[in-house]
């Protein structure tokens, strides 16, 4: 059992490093593939004491961080590496890169914009954040997550059932839940997007947390406390 549980734990964490080394490299090469290559050999074979410490460094974080949370700060960088790679010019910041930032901001100012009652509503773009639930908060919800994380305490809400719609676009999304709460989780609306949750399930009764998951290359994870 003790080698199964290994090898199980082994292969998500394969998987990981195999998809960072390729965004990695996808990204670095993009639009000359064999002389951006033959550089990056070159420049591994002059450096690569510092490309140990590089190695070093992101073992550090990747056993202080989750890899749900770097979901977003992945997707960004990619995107920075992407444009250093290609050589955006100042017009086409100018006329693609300003405008489609300012459409996002205003598309994420109108999704946390609550309707009626704004307690009940958090979102995180383009950065991270821990909001802890109020006892009066009512029993509908909404976390959103975009290029970023949101950790969300559940564990003083009062209501007896509760509603929660998660929305992780190429983000994280961490619930907090007391130990002995039951939880249904719907991922119809997920795409490449994984769901986890910790320990055993209680059983299911009248009451308890209901997830609805809306999600995008994102993440959702359930945790026991």
């Amino acid at each position: 059992m003790a080698d199964g549980g290994e090898r199980g734990g082994r292969a998500p964490r394969a998987r990981t490093w195999v998809g960072v080394a390729a965004l990695a490299a996808g990204c670095y090469t993009v639009g000359d593939t064999a002389d951006r290559a033959r550089n990056a050999v070159e420049v591994a074979s002059s450096w690569w004491p510092w490309a140990l410490l590089g190695l070093a460094a992101l073992n550090v974080l990747r056993s202080a961080v989750a890899t749900d949370a770097l979901i977003g700060p992945l997707v960004l960088g990619a995107v920075a590496l992407a444009g250093l790679a290609t050589g955006l010019s100042g017009e086409t910041v100018q006329n693609v890169v300003v405008p489609a930032g300012l459409a996002a901001i205003g598309v994420a100012i109108l999704l946390s914009a609550g309707r009626d009652d704004r307690t009940t509503r958090w979102s995180r773009v383009l950065s991270t954040g821990r909001v802890i639930v109020p006892a009066d908060a009512g029993a509908l919800l909404t976390v959103r997550a975009v290029l970023g994380e949101l950790r969300a305490d559940l564990t003083g809400v009062a209501a007896e059932r509760v509603t929660v719609h998660v929305t992780a676009v190429a983000g994280h999304v961490r619930l907090t839940v007391p130990r002995a709460c039951p939880v249904r989780i719907h991922r119809t609306g997920a795409a490449l997007t994984r769901v986890s949750t910790s320990e055993l399930q209680p059983p299911l009764g009248k009451g308890g947390l209901t997830v609805h998951v809306l999600g995008l290359c994102g993440a959702v994870s359930i945790v026991r406390v």
